[in-house]
């Protein structure tokens, strides 16, 4: 259990592990009544993503126009997106750990976050991100749960053991962490899951960069722009 001001990372080797499962549909054939379509698994090159829209959906001249009409994810983004800008997102989930994609996804839940260049914009920031993960070490509710973690870290709890009220009984014995940890919920931060704790201090700008500064930070040869 930690509060954690920062995340540090160890070196991650990317793989092509996908990210992100899409199906894509040729909007004016669909409109028409007609299916033309299919799944692409992301992180892909730009180029691959051109071939598969062109091969497997169904784009040319006359039909110019697909949508993303499906896909499989930890984060839950807007209606209408760009498979690009999909794409993006993939590179960047695939050089995060697991649990950080997890807290990404839980942050943009509880703040109503769906843009994908927002979560992108999240995703690349959850370094300054302050959460508090907590660990079930002494049950009760999540408030008791937050005030036995900061009780902890803090060195609250080791005080309350030196105060020795009788024979193997401390003033930790009677602690309300319940109460406490209330309190710093209420003042602090909020919770996103009961496991999961983010802090004021730790609000993210999802507008930070934009789309052509993102992909500079990604730096990743597969975002290369094909005419």
């Amino acid at each position: 259990m930690s509060i954690q001001s920062q995340i540090v990372k160890p070196e991650v080797t990317p793989t092509t592990t996908p990210q992100l499962r899409v199906y894509v549909a040729n909007l004016r054939k669909y409109s028409e009544g007609e299916l033309a379509g299919g799944w692409i698994n992301l992180p892909a090159s730009n180029k691959e993503i051109k071939t598969f829209l062109t091969e497997v959906v169904g784009l040319d001249e006359q039909y110019e126009e697909y949508s993303v009409q499906d896909y499989e994810s930890i984060f839950s983004l807007e209606e209408y997106v760009d498979l690009y800008d999909l794409n993006m997102l993939a590179i960047k989930l695939e050089s995060m750990l697991e649990g950080e994609r997890t807290v990404a996804a839980y942050y943009c839940m509880s703040n109503g976050i769906r843009h994908i260049i927002d979560v992108v914009n999240v995703c690349e920031q959850l370094s300054d991100l302050v959460y508090t993960q907590l660990e079930d070490v002494c049950g009760g509710s999540r408030e008791e749960r937050l005030g036995y973690c900061f009780a902890q870290e803090t060195g609250l709890e080791a005080e309350l053991e030196q105060v020795q009220l009788s024979s193997g009984i401390s003033a930790a014995d009677y602690f309300d962490y319940e109460r406490y940890g209330r309190d710093i919920a209420e003042s602090d931060g909020y919770f996103v899951t009961a496991d999961l704790f983010i802090h004021y201090t730790g609000d993210l700008d999802e507008k930070r960069y934009t789309r052509e500064e993102l992909r500079e930070r990604l730096d990743d040869s597969r975002l290369t722009v094909i005419a």
